[in-house]
């Protein structure tokens, strides 16, 4: 197929993710009006483990189905990254709401968030340290993948707990004549729609850089990583006009969680051999993805600042961390083609 079709593909399959996810979103923003649930829990666990499906199925379908866990890397820290800056530019594009002094609810998650990328940058230090000679990790370098693993599906348990926990600063009422039933199951059908239409454009973005002869990292965090974000991209905008900022929030940092988990998951379903070995025999996957881990890692720290710090004298100071997130993004673009 050429590239002109898979491009026209895309734009059609973009429109549908588009329009179904802000369907989906604005009835978890009525379903959010009319329950006590915290919107944190609605936007981390609800509707970003429906925006984060189309990552678990093609991390799935890259290690197990097509043994190139080089692209499943790259889609889910891609994806992070691009999660990032979506909240970034819409934080920027609606600076007039002044977005992060308006909500408190990620703190916790994003803390757990931070752990979770370094953990993740142990086997990266491990493998630095047996290339240099020091045999001490290569005795236990296989458990160590195993036991990252682990520890990233207890993290997300937390972050769970935390979601739950976390209270808005002000709830949203909805007035929408709708029952709680009605908004619920218009929810379910509009989910199912964006799981649909996200995980045919991965497979269409798949084919893409396949014909464009990208490396499977880069193809991953950038092609995969954008078309996989587009429901968050979409929520996010949806919220941010609904302000439900708690639920927007929720929506990105609850992705982020979702997102790393799902490498620890496919770890576990993975039998034939641990899906972190690739990095011993590729290193410049191995730098690509340190790199992406890095960039990660910043990001989630200039957003925890974001969320921790006094409220903005004025919309140029306020506008520093987005903008930081950004350049970041940016950075890694250049850097990477």
């Amino acid at each position: 197929m050429s590239v002109p079709l898979w491009l026209a593909l895309y734009v059609v399959l973009a429109v549908m993710t588009v329009f179904s996810t802000a369907r989906a979103s604005h009835y978890i923003h009525e379903i959010d009006g009319k329950t006590k649930i915290s919107g944190a829990l609605l936007g981390g666990v609800v509707l970003a483990t429906v925006t984060s499906l189309p990552e678990f199925i093609t991390t799935i379908t890259s290690t197990v189905a097509l043994e190139s866990p080089g692209l499943s890397f790259g889609n889910v820290f891609g994806s992070n990254m691009f999660n990032l800056l979506i909240l970034a530019v819409v934080d920027l594009v609606f600076v007039k709401h002044l977005f992060f002094d308006k909500t408190r609810t990620g703190i916790k998650t994003n803390a757990l968030i931070i752990l979770m990328y370094l953990i993740f940058i142990v086997p990266f230090a491990s493998i630095r340290f047996t290339a240099l000679g020091i045999d001490f990790f290569n005795i236990t370098i296989g458990l160590m993948f195993s036991f990252v693993s682990l520890m990233i599906i207890i993290i997300y348990i937390f972050a769970l707990r935390s979601m739950s926990q976390e209270l808005p600063q002000e709830k949203v009422v909805s007035n929408s004549a709708l029952s709680l039933k009605s908004a619920s199951i218009r929810f379910t059908l509009w989910a199912v729609a964006v799981i649909l239409s996200s995980y045919f454009i991965t497979v269409v973005t798949d084919g893409l850089a396949s014909e464009l002869n990208l490396s499977a990292s880069f193809a991953g965090a950038i092609f995969l990583g954008a078309a996989t974000s587009l429901p968050e991209l979409t929520a996010v905008i949806t919220l941010f006009k609904l302000k439900s900022y708690d639920i927007a929030l929720g929506n990105i940092l609850g992705s982020n969680v979702f997102n790393m988990t799902i490498i620890s998951v496919v770890d576990f379903i993975n039998l034939r051999q641990h899906i972190f070995d690739v990095f011993e025999t590729d290193q410049g996957l191995a730098e690509n993805i340190g790199f992406l881990l890095i960039l990660g890692l910043v990001n989630s720290i200039i957003v925890m600042v974001a969320l921790l710090r006094k409220r903005s004298r004025n919309v140029w100071t306020y506008m520093i961390p987005s903008v930081l997130i950004v350049i970041s993004y940016s950075v890694y673009i250049v850097l990477s083609l």
